[in-house]
C-alpha cells in the first residue's frame, strides 16, 4: 500500500507537470503496473459516430506503439455489461472463467488473460473511456482497496482531461501553474489507528530534510516535528475526528525541518471505515506553505492557480463583476451557504446581504472600487434555509493587463460562532466593568462616610486626654493607655481607607498621572518633615544620597504613596531594632531607591504573596495593618514605569528597592 501510495503521489505530480497526456498516462501507468504485477494495461478512449458509441485504445500495451492506427474499434453492442456498468462510474473486475459474457469471456481467453480490472474515466460527467489492467500469469483476485486506489488513478485522469479541455485558451496561465506545481512540496500519508504506524509519500521526507531510513528508525518523528504551540490543538482535532466529533480534518501548522527552521504545513486528511462502519485509517495529505505564508500579500496569483486553490480550500471563493454578480464560486459554497456554485452564478451578492447591512455593504463596495485596497469586511449572509449566518469576507480587486479593474476577488468564511463569542465577551465585559464601577462607587462613599465619625472619635480621645491631669496618677496613666489606644486604631483605620480608597480608584482605572520634574533630594526631605517627623521613642530614618543628582520627572501624589507606605512599614515592623535606612542613587539612567529595614522579615513560604491584596505575613498577626499597603506600592511602581525588588529574612530584615528610568517630559 505504501509504494501505491507514492505511486499515486508521483501520479499527481506527473499528470500536471507533462504536458502530454499519453506521455504522462504510459508514465505513471507502466510504474503501477510493475508495482502491483500488472502484466499489461491498456487505455481505451471513447467515440460516437452516426450515434454508435465504439471504444478503441489510445495506447497499447507496453511491448507495443501509443496510438496505433491499426489498432480497429469495438461496439459495445458487443459487450453490454462492460457499457451499462462502467458508464455508472463503477469498476468492472473479476476471474476471466467466470466471466458470463461470451465474446468477452473469449476475447481475453484467447489473450492469455486469467485476471480483469476495468475502471472508468470521466471527464467531469461525461464517459470519457476506461483503463483496462491484465493479469495473464494466475488468477488473482483484486483486493478492494486496491480497487479503490486504481479507481482513483482514473478519476485523477479524467481531472486532468476536463482540465485540458476547459483551459485551452489558458495555456500561457497553465503554463505558469505547472511550473508552480513542479516546485511544490505536496506529501501523502496514511496512519492506521488501530497500529497507530504512520506511512508516507517519498516527498514527505525531503519536505522535513530526512532520508527515508531516519523516518523508518524513529517511529515518532512526525509529532516531534510539530511545533509545540501547535500538537496539542492537532491532537484533539486528530482524536475528535477519529472519534467523528470534527467532521473535518484540516488546517496549516508549524513543523521544524531537520535544520532547525520553520516550514508551514497545510493538512487535510479523509477517515477510512471497514464494513462494520469502524474506522480504521486515515489517509492525507500535508503541502508545504511556507513560501506562500511569507509572500502571500505580494504574490498575484493567475487563474489557474487561483481555481486550484479555490477548489482546495474551506473559504468561499468568489469572482464577481464590478456590480458585485458572481461569475465564479468555488464548491465550498454548497457546505458553507447552501447554495451550489450554479444556483448563484450571475446573482448579486446585495440581494442575500441582511436588511440591516445592505447599505452599509453596497457603500462599502463603492468605496473599494474607488480605493482599490484589499479590504475586509463582515456582514450577515442569507442561506438557501433563510437563515442568517456571519461571513467575513476579503475583497481584492482584478486587474487586466493594463491595471485596470475589470472584477472582484472576494475570500469569505464563517465567522459566526466569532461574532457571537465577541458578543458575549463585551456584554461579560459590560456586566464587569458595571460592578467595578458600582464597587468603586461604595468604597469611595463608605470611606467618606467614616471619616466624619473616626474624627469625632479622635477628637474625643484628645479631650479626654486634656482632661486627664485632673484625675490622680493611677487613673491618668490607665485613660492614657485607653487614649492612645482609640487614637492608634483611628489611625488605622484611616489609613486602610486611604489604602482602599486609593486601591480602588486604581482598580477602576480612574487613577491619572501627573507629570512634572521634581527636585528629589528636595522631596524626600519634605516628605520625611512631613510624615516621619513625630515617630515614638524618637526614632528617624537614616538617608543616605550617592551620585550626581538628576531632576526626576514623575508623579508627586503616587511616589508619595509609595514611598509613606514603604518607610511605614520600615518603622512599624522594625519596633526596637536600628533605624531603617533610605538609600538614593543616582545612575546615568535611571533613579534606585532602597527602603531597609531590620526587622522582623518576612517568612520563605509567605514571599510569593506580599504584593497580593490583603494579605498578611503570618508573622504580623500582633502588629496592625491593611494588607494593602505593599501591594498599593507594587501597582504604582508598575504604573508609573518602574521595577521593584525584595530580599527579606526572616527575623533579620527586609530590603526592598525600586529602580525608575529619567523619564523624558
Amino acid at each position: 500500500m505504501k509504494n501505491l501510495l507514492i505511486n499515486i503521489s508521483k501520479v499527481t505530480n506527473t499528470v500536471l507537470k507533462k504536458h502530454s497526456i499519453n506521455d504522462a498516462l504510459d508514465l505513471y501507468l507502466s510504474d503501477i503496473a510493475k508495482e502491483q504485477q500488472i502484466d499489461s494495461y491498456t487505455i481505451y478512449k471513447n467515440k460516437t459516430k452516426n450515434g454508435i458509441i465504439t471504444f478503441h485504445s489510445v495506447n497499447k500495451r507496453p511491448d507495443n506503439e501509443i496510438n496505433n492506427p491499426n489498432q480497429n474499434d469495438h461496439n459495445y453492442d458487443n459487450f453490454s455489461e462492460l457499457y451499462e456498468i462502467l458508464s455508472k462510474n463503477k469498476s468492472l473486475h473479476g476471474l476471466v472463467r467466470d466471466n458470463k459474457n461470451v465474446i468477452s469471456k473469449k476475447y481475453m481467453e484467447t489473450k492469455g488473460i486469467k485476471s480483469y480490472l476495468f475502471t472508468p474515466i470521466f471527464s467531469e460527467t461525461t464517459f470519457w473511456g476506461w483503463i483496462s489492467y491484465t493479469i495473464c500469469k494466475e488468477e488473482r483476485k483484486w483486493q478492494e482497496e486496491q480497487i479503490k486506489t486504481l479507481h482513483t488513478v482514473a478519476k485523477n485522469i479524467g481531472d486532468r482531461l476536463y482540465k485540458d479541455k476547459i483551459n485551452i485558451k489558458l495555456k500561457k496561465t497553465l503554463e505558469r501553474f505547472d511550473f508552480y506545481m513542479a516546485g511544490s512540496n505536496q506529501a501523502m500519508w496514511e496512519w492506521n489507528i488501530k497500529t497507530k504506524k504512520t506511512t508516507y509519500s517519498h516527498n514527505w521526507e525531503g519536505m522535513l530534510g530526512y532520508t527515508e531510513e531516519e523516518i523508518i528508525q524513529d517511529k515518532e518523528l512526525w509529532q516531534k516535528s510539530i511545533h509545540s504551540e501547535d500538537m496539542i490543538q492537532i491532537a484533539i482535532d486528530l482524536e475528535y475526528f477519529v472519534t467523528q466529533k470534527l467532521n473535518r480534518y484540516e488546517g496549516t501548522s508549524r513543523m521544524i525541518h531537520k535544520d532547525g527552521h520553520i516550514i508551514w504545513i497545510k493538512y487535510s486528511g479523509i477517515l477510512k471505515k471497514n464494513k462494520k462502519g469502524k474506522p480504521t485509517k486515515v489517509i492525507g495529505t500535508h503541502t508545504d506553505i511556507s513560501e506562500i505564508k511569507e509572500k502571500e500579500n505580494q504574490l498575484e496569483l493567475s487563474e489557474a492557480k487561483f481555481r486550484f486553490i479555490a477548489e482546495n480550500t474551506t473559504d468561499i471563493i468568489c469572482q464577481q463583476k464590478m456590480d458585485g454578480s458572481y461569475y465564479y464560486i468555488s464548491n465550498s459554497s454548497k457546505e458553507i451557504i447552501g447554495y451550489t456554485p450554479d444556483e448563484l452564478i450571475n446573482k448579486k451578492i446585495f440581494d442575500y446581504i441582511h436588511p440591516d447591512d445592505h447599505t452599509d455593504m453596497l457603500n462599502y463596495y463603492k468605496a473599494f472600487l474607488n480605493c482599490s485596497k484589499n479590504k475586509t469586511v463582515t456582514s450577515r449572509f442569507r442561506k438557501k434555509d433563510n437563515a442568517y449566518i456571519w461571513l467575513e469576507t476579503t475583497l481584492k480587486t482584478i486587474l487586466n493587463h493594463e491595471n485596470i479593474i475589470i472584477g472582484i476577488q472576494t475570500s469569505s468564511r464563517d465567522v459566526s460562532d466569532r461574532i457571537k463569542a465577541t458578543e458575549e465577551i463585551k456584554i461579560a465585559f459590560e456586566k464587569e466593568k458595571e460592578l467595578n464601577e458600582m464597587k468603586s462607587r461604595f468604597i469611595t462613599m463608605a470611606s467618606h462616610q467614616f471619616r466624619t465619625p473616626l474624627t469625632v472619635i479622635y477628637s474625643n480621645a484628645e479631650l479626654i486626654e486634656l482632661k486627664l491631669d485632673h484625675f490622680d496618677k493611677n487613673t491618668h496613666q490607665s485613660l492614657e493607655k485607653i487614649t492612645l489606644r482609640i487614637k492608634n486604631e483611628v489611625d488605622r483605620m484611616i489609613e486602610l481607607m486611604n489604602n482602599i480608597l486609593i486601591f480602588g480608584k486604581y482598580e477602576s482605572e480612574k487613577i491619572q498621572k501627573t507629570i512634572k520634574v521634581l527636585d528629589f533630594n528636595t522631596f524626600i526631605n519634605s516628605l520625611l518633615n512631613l510624615y516621619f517627623n513625630n515617630q515614638h521613642h524618637k526614632r528617624k530614618i537614616q538617608v543616605k544620597i550617592k551620585g550626581e543628582k538628576h531632576f526626576f520627572i514623575t508623579d508627586e501624589i503616587l511616589m508619595t504613596h509609595i514611598l509613606t507606605n514603604l518607610i511605614n512599614n520600615a518603622f512599624k515592623y522594625s519596633k526596637g531594632k536600628p533605624d531603617p535606612l533610605l538609600l538614593i542613587t543616582y545612575l546615568e539612567k535611571e533613579l534606585e531607591i532602597e527602603v531597609i529595614d531590620f526587622g522582623i522579615g518576612i517568612p520563605e513560604n509567605d514571599i510569593q504573596y506580599v504584593f497580593t491584596s490583603f494579605f498578611r505575613a503570618s508573622n504580623t498577626t500582633a502588629i496592625t495593618g491593611s494588607g494593602l499597603g505593599l501591594a498599593v506600592v507594587k501597582q504604582f511602581t508598575d504604573f508609573l514605569n518602574g521595577k521593584i525588588e525584595l530580599k527579606t529574612q526572616e527575623n533579620i530584615g527586609t530590603r526592598i528597592k525600586l529602580i525608575f528610568p529619567y523619564e523624558k517630559k
